[in-house]
Protein backbone atom coordinates (compact mmCIF):
# COMPACT_ATOMS: atom_id res chain seq x y z
CA UNK A 1 0.00 0.00 0.00
CA UNK A 2 2.58 2.61 0.48
CA UNK A 3 4.73 1.58 -2.35
CA UNK A 4 1.23 2.73 -4.02
CA UNK A 5 0.88 5.87 -2.73
CA UNK A 6 4.79 6.68 -3.04
CA UNK A 7 3.94 5.75 -7.28
CA UNK A 8 0.99 8.31 -7.26
CA UNK A 9 3.34 11.10 -5.48
CA UNK A 10 5.67 10.11 -7.83
CA UNK A 11 3.51 10.39 -10.85
CA UNK A 12 1.88 13.71 -9.64
CA UNK A 13 4.93 15.54 -9.30
CA UNK A 14 6.12 14.60 -12.96
CA UNK A 15 2.81 15.31 -14.47
CA UNK A 16 2.27 18.75 -12.57
CA UNK A 17 6.46 20.01 -13.53
CA UNK A 18 6.30 19.43 -17.38
CA UNK A 19 7.79 22.96 -18.03
CA UNK A 20 10.56 22.18 -14.89
CA UNK A 21 11.35 19.21 -16.72
CA UNK A 22 12.16 21.03 -20.03
CA UNK A 23 14.70 23.35 -20.00
CA UNK A 24 14.15 26.81 -18.75
CA UNK A 25 15.66 28.92 -21.07
CA UNK A 26 15.23 32.55 -18.78
CA UNK A 27 15.08 32.09 -15.13
CA UNK A 28 14.09 35.57 -14.03
CA UNK A 29 12.98 34.70 -10.66
CA UNK A 30 16.91 34.36 -9.40
CA UNK A 31 17.15 37.84 -10.41
CA UNK A 32 16.68 40.80 -7.83
CA UNK A 33 13.45 43.03 -8.56
CA UNK A 34 15.30 45.79 -10.39
CA UNK A 35 17.56 43.35 -12.80
CA UNK A 36 13.95 41.08 -13.32
CA UNK A 37 12.09 44.89 -14.63
CA UNK A 38 15.36 45.80 -16.62
CA UNK A 39 15.33 42.14 -18.12
CA UNK A 40 11.18 41.92 -18.81
CA UNK A 41 11.73 45.50 -20.44
CA UNK A 42 14.31 44.27 -22.77
CA UNK A 43 12.76 41.11 -23.33
CA UNK A 44 9.53 43.78 -24.88
CA UNK A 45 11.73 46.21 -26.51
CA UNK A 46 13.33 43.05 -28.44
CA UNK A 47 11.30 40.33 -28.27
CA UNK A 48 12.36 38.36 -31.16
CA UNK A 49 15.52 37.93 -29.41
CA UNK A 50 13.21 35.79 -27.05
CA UNK A 51 10.80 34.49 -29.18
CA UNK A 52 10.21 30.52 -28.08
CA UNK A 53 12.19 30.70 -25.38
CA UNK A 54 10.98 29.40 -21.64
CA UNK A 55 10.84 32.00 -19.64
CA UNK A 56 10.13 31.25 -15.53
CA UNK A 57 9.17 34.80 -14.23
CA UNK A 58 7.28 35.66 -10.84
CA UNK A 59 5.65 38.66 -9.68
CA UNK A 60 1.90 39.70 -9.19
CA UNK A 61 -1.15 38.51 -10.92
CA UNK A 62 -3.66 40.53 -12.74
CA UNK A 63 -6.43 40.24 -15.08
CA UNK A 64 -8.42 42.10 -17.63
CA UNK A 65 -11.53 41.78 -19.43
CA UNK A 66 -11.70 43.45 -23.05
CA UNK A 67 -15.04 45.21 -22.59
CA UNK A 68 -15.58 44.45 -27.12
CA UNK A 69 -14.69 40.92 -27.31
CA UNK A 70 -15.39 39.66 -23.61
CA UNK A 71 -12.04 38.04 -23.28
CA UNK A 72 -10.13 37.83 -20.31
CA UNK A 73 -6.13 38.74 -20.08
CA UNK A 74 -3.90 37.31 -17.40
CA UNK A 75 -0.46 38.64 -16.47
CA UNK A 76 2.62 38.59 -14.27
CA UNK A 77 3.38 41.98 -12.95
CA UNK A 78 6.71 43.03 -12.35
CA UNK A 79 7.70 46.13 -10.09
CA UNK A 80 10.62 47.81 -10.33
CA UNK A 81 12.63 48.43 -7.29
CA UNK A 82 11.19 51.26 -6.16
CA UNK A 83 7.53 49.71 -6.74
CA UNK A 84 6.45 53.26 -8.69
CA UNK A 85 7.04 51.24 -11.72
CA UNK A 86 5.82 47.89 -13.03
CA UNK A 87 5.73 45.90 -16.39
CA UNK A 88 3.80 43.11 -16.97
CA UNK A 89 3.62 40.18 -18.88
CA UNK A 90 0.74 38.45 -20.46
CA UNK A 91 0.39 34.75 -20.21
CA UNK A 92 -2.22 32.24 -20.99
CA UNK A 93 -2.58 28.58 -19.48
CA UNK A 94 -2.32 25.10 -21.21
CA UNK A 95 -4.64 23.32 -19.28
CA UNK A 96 -8.53 24.19 -19.64
CA UNK A 97 -8.35 26.61 -17.01
CA UNK A 98 -11.53 28.39 -16.20
CA UNK A 99 -11.45 31.90 -14.45
CA UNK A 100 -11.71 33.47 -11.80
CA UNK A 101 -12.41 29.77 -9.91
CA UNK A 102 -9.14 28.04 -11.24
CA UNK A 103 -6.84 31.17 -11.02
CA UNK A 104 -5.12 32.89 -8.51
CA UNK A 105 -6.64 36.44 -6.45
CA UNK A 106 -5.69 39.59 -8.34
CA UNK A 107 -2.15 41.13 -6.34
CA UNK A 108 -1.38 37.57 -5.63
CA UNK A 109 2.31 36.41 -5.71
CA UNK A 110 2.69 33.64 -8.77
CA UNK A 111 5.20 31.89 -10.64
CA UNK A 112 4.64 31.38 -14.00
CA UNK A 113 6.94 28.82 -17.13
CA UNK A 114 5.90 29.36 -20.41
CA UNK A 115 6.92 29.54 -24.06
CA UNK A 116 7.31 33.55 -25.14
CA UNK A 117 5.19 33.70 -28.46
CA UNK A 118 4.07 36.32 -30.54
CA UNK A 119 0.26 36.53 -31.86
CA UNK A 120 -1.59 39.12 -33.71
CA UNK A 121 -4.88 40.25 -32.79
CA UNK A 122 -6.57 42.13 -36.31
CA UNK A 123 -3.16 44.08 -37.16
CA UNK A 124 -1.88 44.69 -33.72
CA UNK A 125 1.19 42.19 -32.51
CA UNK A 126 1.40 40.87 -29.31
CA UNK A 127 3.77 38.86 -27.21
CA UNK A 128 3.12 36.38 -24.32
CA UNK A 129 3.84 33.41 -22.55
CA UNK A 130 2.27 30.30 -23.94
CA UNK A 131 1.27 26.94 -22.91
CA UNK A 132 2.04 28.37 -19.47
CA UNK A 133 2.09 26.74 -15.89
CA UNK A 134 1.42 28.41 -12.57
CA UNK A 135 4.07 26.95 -10.25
Amino acid sequence: MKKFFVSIIILLIFSSASFSAQKIDLDLTKLNTMMQYSTLFNIMTKPDDYTGKIIKINGLFDSAKDPDTGINYFAVVVMDASACCASGLDFELKNNYQYPKDYPEIGAKITVVGKFERYTEGEDIYYHLTEADLL
